[in-house]
């Protein structure tokens, strides 16, 4: 056979950019670069140690210190402690009034407000009761063939509890009410 009639000759003094093995394996990236098993390079280290840093030592602190308000980095107190099984629980619940004089519970199905959201607008409730009635207004959005409302009622139902059971006592507070004008409820 006859030998190729023209030949590649390749020095040894050509140098080829590293292969992504050469840089995982912690050789000199493109450019000259240090680069770590990571990627990562000295810098973007040390961003993502004092991230990391700050973020704990914030978690720390408001864990000790915080209040709900500075949640996500603090717990919520609510779940942070455990309830005596003797003693009272209390369970609000938002009562209203139609015109054909009846009473019932609106749900959050009713009127898309869910009682948490009414427990932590207690404070603003009892200030201005007159905005209970967007809870009337919520529930007619949704129920537009039922009697309109006339009153609204949040109430406190307090029940006594046994190693962490009922006994069947009860105590109801109305916090706050509103009733529409012009109506008797």
């Amino acid at each position: 056979m006859a030998p190729p009639c023209h030949t590649l000759a390749v020095s040894e003094e050509h140098t080829q950019e590293p292969s992504t093995t050469d840089i995982q394996a912690g050789g000199a990236g493109p450019r000259g670069r240090e680069s770590s098993a990571s990627g990562l390079s000295p810098a973007g280290r040390a961003v993502r140690i004092t991230i990391t840093l700050v973020i704990t030592g914030l978690v720390v602190a408001t864990t000790l210190w915080g209040a709900d308000d500075f949640f996500p980095f603090a717990p919520f107190k609510m779940y942070s402690h455990s309830r005596d099984l003797d003693g009272w629980a209390g369970s609000t619940r938002v009562m209203a009034v139609n015109e054909a004089g009846e009473e019932f519970a609106l749900t959050e199905a009713a009127t898309g407000f869910r009682r948490a959201e009414v427990e932590g607008q207690m404070s603003r409730f009892r200030d201005d009761p007159e905005m209970l009635r967007h809870l009337a207004e919520a529930y007619q959005s949704t129920n537009p063939d039922k009697p309109e409302i006339v009153a609204v009622r949040i109430v406190v139902r307090r029940y006594r509890l046994e190693n962490g059971y009922r006994t069947g006592e009860y105590t109801d507070t109305v916090e706050v009410s509103w009733t529409r004008e012009g109506a008797a409820a």
